[in-house]
């Protein structure tokens, strides 16, 4: 059988729309996803925000949400899984937003690849980067400081049909994934392209936040073009769900 995709949201945050989408008004309450490879192997990538409180105490300004049934342990118990039967996660990038929930996974001794050039600028971000990366010189432990992560160094086949390679630009050290399906390939972006608007098909693509502005346009311009079938990171369109309220900080 092809390898299939499967995104699911697991959670909500309120952002400024041009974070996403340069130029865009107003705020946005943006999906976290995860998005589930059944292969040869059970791959994962990315893993979404912490705990409702600790996102209030440290992010308070993204109001996170998430609704019953959109943590990570209920998403894979709905999909037939239990942590120990993923054979490997992906993270797309150390953002905050996308890599949590770690220890099971790290328990159950499943590969945690994230690109070698992601985790060398994490450990030590230019503080103008640090909130985004949970730094130690906020006083924080990043949530993945205490696993075994698994570097990659470039384009990377996890399993056959199954291809990590690097999409930098929104952060120094991005990754994208490409699934060959049946239906042609399956590019799982994450923030290469953040939402369908940033590579519109009757006009030029259009960054969201990016830390290098060249690096984003070439990845953005290699997702676009490896993709048959095309996942962002923050859009609703691909997700069986409808944008959420959103709910006090107190609440879990």
């Amino acid at each position: 059988m092809a390898p299939t995709v499967t995104p699911r949201c697991c959670g909500s945050f309120r952002v400024d729309a041009d974070v996403l989408v340069r130029s865009a008004d107003g705020v946005v309450e943006a999906p976290s996803i995860t998005y589930l490879i059944e292969a040869d192997e059970t791959v994962l990538v990315d893993t979404g925000f912490g705990p409702i409180g600790l996102m209030a105490e440290r992010h308070p300004s993204y109001e996170c949400h998430r609704e019953a049934g959109q943590d990570l342990g209920s998403i894979l118990d709905d999909e037939g899984y239990a942590p120990t039967e993923i054979d490997a996660v992906v993270l797309s990038h150390l953002d905050w937003d996308h890599c949590y929930t770690l220890d099971p996974f790290d328990e159950a001794d499943t590969d945690i690849y994230v690109q070698r050039r992601e985790l060398a600028y994490a450990i030590a971000p230019y503080p103008m980067h640090a909130d985004r990366y949970e730094a130690k010189s906020l006083g924080r432990e990043p949530p993945w400081l205490t696993v075994d992560l698994t570097p990659l160094d470039g384009e990377a086949e996890l399993c056959p049909g199954v291809t990590a390679f690097p999409t930098p630009g929104h952060t120094v050290g991005h990754q994208s994934v490409a699934v060959e399906t049946d239906d042609g390939t399956t590019v799982v972006a994450v923030d290469a392209v953040p939402t369908f608007d940033n590579v519109p098909a009757d006009g030029e693509r259009i960054r969201g936040l990016a830390m290098n502005d060249f690096e984003w346009w070439e990845s953005a311009g290699e997702v676009v073009e490896r993709a048959d079938r095309l996942l962002p990171g923050h859009e609703w369109e691909i997700l069986d769900a409808d944008p959420a309220g959103l709910v006090s900080a107190d609440s879990s």
